[in-house]
């Protein structure tokens, strides 16, 4: 049998051709980092504008770690039409942690986020003096003596944190809860609702930073959160950096499927310069669970729907 290259290329032409953004029209990501940063980041605020735009995306929710993102979503807004940009606050050392006056401030400026803390979080902080990371030195900093905690020694929700959380009640804000701890989120997801805290969402469950196991994810899921399972933690930088700490696409998907899609949400975290531009990095991420069995309509209500009432988009 010989081939006949004319005929291979001939019907190779006469294929339908694949919208492989298709998957991106109306989506939103929530959990997008950019520059300026205290870390080296892939694209600025306007470049991911422009290009989840470009593909017809809802609205990013832009994420730092060192600072709000308030204000800079709002001058993206006035210079990228066609496209909703949010911003939160991270409670980290750099904005004086749990700092009421800090969520105060970044409510006045339109925050849509609450995030609890993430590389300062004393989970994080104890992970990585486990394995000698040190990312703090990116941004001139020494390594934290303590990270930040929600709770007292006694195990007790901490004044402050409990006034953050009626302040995100009275505000219908999205509550993330970042790089905490499973002993923290159990003791903060029902102080939440009990503050009346209805968007509750567990930021990358699968993160090797967490160290959570299917069964707390389950158990964070049925107190009322939203998983957020993102790309951040396929990617080489950490599957290869603590492996056996790592989840395949396959058993993601078997965790949604096993939460329930309508109690989880698709994010991608990334931005970092090491790692595909977030609206690539949402479309492979998106690929991936399509493949691994979950439907275009499950995809959709975790990419659109759910991420929508986050952010109170009706």
């Amino acid at each position: 049998m010989t081939f006949n290259s004319e005929i291979f290329l001939r019907e190779k032409m006469e294929l339908e051709p694949v919208d492989i953004y298709g998957d991106l029209k109306g989506a939103i990501d929530l959990h997008i980092h950019t520059t300026p940063d205290g870390f080296p980041r892939l694209l600025d605020d306007l470049e991911v504008a422009r290009q989840a735009r470009d593909v017809g995306m809802r609205a990013v929710l832009l994420k730092c770690h060192v600072t709000t993102t308030c204000d800079r979503a709002y001058l993206v807004r006035r210079v990228i039409k066609g496209i909703e940009v949010f911003g939160g606050i991270v409670l980290n050392h750099p904005v004086g942690g749990l700092n009421p006056y800090a969520v105060a401030t970044a409510i006045y400026m339109g925050a849509k986020a609450i995030w609890m803390p993430t590389m300062w979080a004393d989970q994080h902080v104890r992970y990585s003096r486990q394995r000698n990371m040190d990312g703090y030195q990116a941004i001139g900093m020494s390594f934290p003596e303590k990270g930040v905690t929600v709770l007292s020694d006694s195990g007790e929700l901490l004044p402050e944190a409990q006034q953050i959380l009626k302040m995100i009640a009275d505000h219908d804000l999205m509550l993330g809860m970042s790089h905490l701890s499973y002993k923290e989120q159990k003791v903060m997801i029902p102080a939440a609702k009990m503050a009346g805290v209805t968007k509750i969402v567990v930021n990358h469950p699968t993160y090797q930073v967490l160290q959570f196991s299917l069964d707390q994810i389950k158990e964070l899921a049925d107190m009322g959160a939203y998983m957020e399972f993102c790309l951040l933690p396929l990617t080489p930088q950490w599957t290869l950096r603590d492996p056996e700490k790592g989840w395949s696409p396959k058993r993601v998907a078997q965790a949604i499927k096993d939460i329930g899609p309508e109690r989880c949400l698709l994010a991608t975290d990334v931005g970092q310069i090491h790692n595909p531009t977030p609206i690539e990095g949402l479309r492979t991420f998106i690929r991936m669970m399509r493949e691994e069995g979950l439907s275009s309509e499950e995809i959709a209500l975790m990419t659109k729907a759910n991420p929508a009432k986050m952010l109170g988009l009706s």
